[in-house]
Parts: C-alpha cells; structure tokens; sequence
C-alpha cells in the first residue's frame, strides 16, 4: 500500500491513521529498515522510533518536509499531524485542509 492519496481516501480504506501508523506504513511499504528511512528523512533512527511508536510527533513544517522528500501529498501529512496534535489535547475537533 502505497501512501499517496488524500485524507478522505485513506479514512475511508483505513480508518483514522495517526501520524505513527502513517509513517510505520509508508516505510513497510517501501520496504526500508529505519535506519535507511531515518537517513531518507534527514533524522536519527531513535527520532524515527519515537515517532513511529507515538511518542512524539513532529511539527506541521517537519511533515511537509518529509512527505515532500517521500514523493507524498504534503496536506495529507500536515492534516494527520494537525489532527494528533488536537487528539493529545483532547479537543475534538476534526482538521481539514484546504490549499
């Protein structure tokens, strides 16, 4: 499964992703071990742990960036990042991204 459609289209096949599952996903799919995915992105392979395990997430500018370096949709990645950023809050408000 390749990542590269929008928000609505992923939803819809796969439930509600978080930036983790997305990101876990994308490099399952490319079949990159982290360390090659860390370097892909410009990060640390414990960086790339700790956000494919949820326990951060990176900023809306940082996951524009990757998805740019990836070949993906950047507000697919923005709008994910935007809408884990609100559920760790614990606002329930549901992000949509226009451009």
């Amino acid at each position: 499964m390749s990542i590269k459609y929008n928000s609505k289209d992923l939803e819809r096949d796969y439930g509600r992703l978080s930036f983790a599952d997305l990101l876990y996903i994308q490099r399952e799919d490319e079949q990159l071990t982290q360390v090659e995915m860390a370097k892909k992105l410009g990060i640390t392979k414990q960086k790339l742990c700790d956000f494919e395990k949820g326990r951060r997430v990176p900023s809306p500018k940082m996951a524009a960036s990757w998805a740019k370096k990836l070949g993906h949709p950047q507000e697919v990645w923005v709008q994910v990042v935007l809408q884990d950023q609100l559920e760790r809050d614990d606002l329930d408000f549901e992000v949509s991204i226009a451009y």
